[in-house]
C-alpha cells in the first residue's frame, strides 16, 4: 500500500465501523456527541503532548482511530431520521385507523405482481406536518387503470400505517432490515381510486431528470425496439431496470454479467475510459488536461442525470470525479488517494450507504482494479496489439472479480464459473455501446435519429442478449448455494492482501501471515460445524400448506411436507446455503416430533391426536383443526401453541385470543416467520 496516504487506512475501517456497531449496540444520539467530544479532546491533548505534526506514535495512531470511530457513530446517529422530530413515528401512536397522508414522489420501484410500488417522502398527516420515507403500495385493478406517477408528484392517499413484513424463513432476504438501514420504517396500500392527485412535478433535480427519462423513453417508443432489447436500452442508459423480466434478469445473473444491466460505477467508469481515449488528441500539457478533466467529469455527471441521479450513479459520478481529479495531479497512487477519499465523504454525507450492497461491491471493484492491475498486467507483454488488448481486459476482468468475489459469495451464495468469458466480449462491447446509445439518446431527443441506426443498436442489444443467455445455458459452470459468512468474507480479503505481499516480497513475515489466514479457513468452518451440531426443528412459513424442517446432531437435514407435496426452491435456497445443506432428505409429516428433550405434536385437519402417552411441550396446529382448544390447554398448560401457515386466518385469530385469555405463548408464523425449536 505503498504511495496511499496513511491518514486514509486510518480514517476509513475507523469510520465504518463507527458506523456498523451503532445500530448493534443500539447507541443513543446523545451518549454519540458526548463519546466525540471526549475522544477530540483527548486526541487534542496527546498530539500536543506528545509534539508530533503528523501523529505517528502508536498512541496517537490508536486515539485518531477511535476519534473516527466515535465518528462514524455520531455521523449515523444524526443521519437516523427517527432523531428528528418531526419524524412522523414520533406520532403514529395516536393515529387513527385511516388518516390523510400527504405524500411525494422519490422514486419508482420495479412494480409488484400486485401493485405499483414507489418510495415517497411523507410531508403532512391530516393537519400536522411531518417528514419521513415510506413504501407506496398502488393496488393494481382491471376496473381503474394505475395512476401515472412521476417524481416530485403530490399525491393524497387517505388509509393507514403498517409494518414492513419481516421475513417469514430462516435465512430470507431481510427486506425489513433493509428498509429501515435506509430509513424507512413503514409502509401503506391503496388502491388507485383512493390516491388523489394534488400537484405535478417537477420541481427537483431528480423530478427534472425523471422528466427527461420519461421524455426519452417516449421519445424511444417510436422505434420498432423488441420487448428486450428495450428493456437492457432502458437498464443501460436510462437506469430504469423495471422493465426486465425475470428470465432476461437470470439470463445475465447466471452468465455472471448482471452488472452491466445497473448503472453503477463500471458504466462511469468505461465512460471515463473511452472519453480518456477519444480526448488523447488534445495533447499533454498543462491546459489540455485541465480541458479534458472538464470534459469528462462534465460528460460523467451528464450521463448520471440521464440516468436519474439515482444514489448508485451519484456515488458512481462522485468517485470518478476525485479519481480523474487525482490522475491530473501525476502523482503515483493519486487515483487510489481519490478513491478513498471519495468513499470517505461519502459516508460521512450519506453513513448508510455503507449497508448498500452496490455501494460496497463498487469499491471493492475499482479499489481492486486500481491496487491489483498494476501488478498484474506486466506479467504478460505480448507483442501483438490485439493479444495484449484482450490480455489487458483479462486482467481487469480477474482483478474486479478478485475484488468482489468474497462479497459476492456472502450476498449470493453462486460463482458464474463463465464470468471470465463472458467479460471478455461483454465488456468491450459495453463501452461502445454506451456511447452509441448516448449519440441514439440525442438523436431521439432531437427527433432527427434515423431508423437504421435505431434498427443497428436493436440488432446489437439482442445480439447481446442472446450472447448472454446461451452462457446462462450452462448450469455444470453455474455453482450455487455457495456458504460464506462474514468471517469468511474478512479472511478472503486477508489471504488476498498477504498473498500480493508473498508475490511482490518473499519473506518469513508475508509467509507465515498467508498460512495462518489460510489455516483460519477450515477452522471457521469447523467452528460454525460444532456450533450448528444441535437437533433443531424449524417450523417454516407455506401458504396453505406445512412445511417442516428437522437437524439432526450429524448435521443431517429432513424436509417434512404434506403427501406429494412439492418444495418451493426459492424459499430454502438461503436456508440450504447458509446451513450448507449438500443432501437434502424429503419426508412426508407425522404427528410426533422429538427434539432433545422436547415433544412437538401436529395436529392436522383430522384432529386425531393421543395426548395420553406424553405431555407435549408444542403443539403445532396445521390444516384448520376443528379443536377445542380451550380444553386442551386446561390440561396442558405449560405447552406453546404455534399455528402454521396452512390455517384459515378466522382460526387463528380464534386460537390466538384463546392463548391470550390462557396466558399461553402463541406462535402465528404468517406474523411473525418460522419458529425454531432447539
Amino acid at each position: 500500500m505503498k504511495g496511499i496516504n496513511p491518514t486514509f487506512l486510518i480514517a476509513l475501517p475507523a469510520l465504518i465501523l463507527g458506523i456498523v456497531i451503532t445500530p448493534l449496540f443500539n447507541i443513543t444520539l446523545s451518549d454519540s456527541g458526548y463519546v466525540f467530544c471526549a475522544l477530540f479532546l483527548f486526541v487534542a491533548a496527546v498530539h500536543f503532548a506528545l509534539k508530533l505534526k503528523q501523529m505517528q506514535s502508536i498512541i496517537s495512531t490508536l486515539a485518531v482511530f477511535f476519534l473516527f470511530v466515535s465518528l462514524g457513530n455520531l455521523l449515523f446517529s444524526l443521519s437516523d431520521p427517527k432523531n428528528q422530530k418531526s419524524h412522523y413515528t414520533h406520532w403514529i401512536q395516536n393515529q387513527k385507523p385511516e388518516n390523510n397522508f400527504y405524500l411525494r414522489i422519490e422514486e419508482k420501484l420495479r412494480p409488484a405482481f400486485y401493485a405499483g410500488r414507489f418510495v415517497v417522502t411523507l410531508t403532512q398527516i391530516d393537519t400536522k406536518t411531518t417528514s419521513g420515507k415510506l413504501i407506496l403500495n398502488i393496488e393494481k385493478d382491471s376496473a381503474s387503470p394505475l395512476l401515472s406517477l412521476h417524481v416530485d408528484d403530490q399525491i393524497l392517499v387517505k388509509t393507514a400505517l403498517a409494518e414492513i413484513t419481516p421475513p417469514r424463513n430462516p435465512f430470507q432476504f431481510d427486506y425489513q432490515e433493509y428498509l429501515r438501514k435506509a430509513g424507512i420504517y413503514h409502509q401503506i396500500t391503496a388502491s388507485t381510486p383512493e390516491v388523489y392527485l394534488i400537484k405535478r412535478g417537477p420541481n427537483s433535480l431528480s423530478g427534472y431528470a425523471d422528466a427527461l427519462r420519461t421524455k426519452l423513453n417516449t421519445d424511444l417508443n417510436k422505434y420498432a425496439f423488441s420487448k428486450d432489447t428495450k428493456a437492457v436500452l432502458n437498464a443501460l442508459l436510462l437506469g430504469q431496470r423495471q422493465e426486465l423480466s425475470t428470465t432476461l434478469r437470470d439470463d445475465y445473473a447466471n452468465a455472471g454479467v448482471m452488472h452491466i444491466l445497473a448503472v453503477s460505477g463500471l458504466h462511469v467508469g468505461i465512460l471515463m475510459l473511452v472519453l480518456q481515449f477519444l480526448l488523447k488528441p488534445i495533447g499533454n500539457y498543462r491546459y489540455a488536461r485541465l480541458l479534458r478533466t472538464l470534459i469528462i467529469i462534465a460528460v460523467i455527471w451528464i450521463f448520471a442525470f440521464i440516468t436519474g441521479l439515482s444514489p448508485s450513479v451519484l456515488r458512481a459520478a462522485t468517485m470518478f470525479t476525485f479519481i480523474q481529479l487525482g490522475t491530473l495531479l501525476h502523482q503515483r497512487q493519486a487515483g487510489l488517494n481519490a478513491l478513498l477519499t471519495s468513499a470517505v465523504i461519502l459516508l460521512v454525507i450519506n453513513p448508510s450507504l455503507i449497508y448498500e450492497v452496490g455501494f460496497q461491491l463498487s469499491y471493492a471493484a475499482v479499489f481492486a482494479i486500481m491496487w491489483l492491475y498494476p501488478k498484474l498486467e506486466p506479467l504478460w507483454n505480448p507483442k501483438n496489439k490485439i493479444l495484449r488488448y484482450y490480455w489487458q481486459l483479462i486482467a481487469v476482468s480477474i482483478t474486479a472479480q478478485l475484488g468482489v468475489l468474497p462479497l459476492s459469495l456472502y450476498y449470493f451464495h453462486q460463482f458464474p464459473g463463465l464470468f471470465l468469458v463472458a467479460n471478455i466480449v461483454v465488456l468491450p462491447a459495453l463501452g461502445f455501446l454506451l456511447i452509441y446509445g448516448l449519440i441514439l439518446l440525442m438523436l431521439a431527443a432531437t427527433g432527427i435519429l434515423p431508423e437504421f441506426i435505431a434498427s443497428l443498436y436493436n440488432i446489437l442489444l439482442n445480439t447481446l442478449n442472446q450472447f448472454v443467455s446461451t452462457l446462462a445455458q450452462f448450469d455444470a459452470l453455474l455453482f450455487k448455494n455457495i456458504y460464506f459468512s462474514i468471517p469468511l468474507v474478512i479472511l478472503s480479503y486477508l489471504l488476498l492482501f498477504f498473498m500480493v505481499q508473498l508475490a511482490q516480497k518473499k519473506n518469513f513475515t508475508n509467509l507465515v501471515s498467508s498460512l495462518a489466514v489460510l489455516i483460519a479457513f477450515p477452522l471457521s468452518l469447523t467452528l460454525i460445524e460444532y456450533n450448528q451440531a444441535t437437533p433443531a426443528l424449524y417450523v417454516h412459513y407455506l401458504y396453505k400448506t406445512s412445511l417442516f424442517t428437522y437437524r439432526s446432531a450429524d448435521l443431517d437435514y429432513t424436509f417434512y411436507t404434506e403427501k406429494n407435496q412439492h418444495i418451493p426452491e426459492n424459499l430454502i435456497a438461503n436456508f440450504k446455503s447458509e446451513q450448507r445443506i449438500a443432501e437434502m432428505y424429503h419426508e412426508e409429516l407425522k404427528p410426533i416430533f422429538k427434539v432433545n428433550e422436547s415433544y412437538i405434536l401436529r395436529i392436522d385437519s383430522l384432529g386425531v391426536y393421543d395426548l395420553k402417552a406424553f405431555n407435549p411441550d408444542y403443539i403445532v396446529l396445521s390444516q384448520s383443526p376443528k379443536i377445542n382448544l380451550e380444553r386442551m390447554l386446561n390440561q396442558f398448560p405449560n405447552t406453546r401453541i404455534i399455528a402454521d401457515g396452512s390455517n384459515y386466518k378466522s382460526d387463528v385469530d380464534r386460537w390466538e385470543s384463546t392463548c391470550l385469555k390462557k396466558k399461553i405463548p402463541f406462535h402465528n408464523t404468517y406474523e411473525k416467520g418460522f419458529y425454531k425449536i432447539e
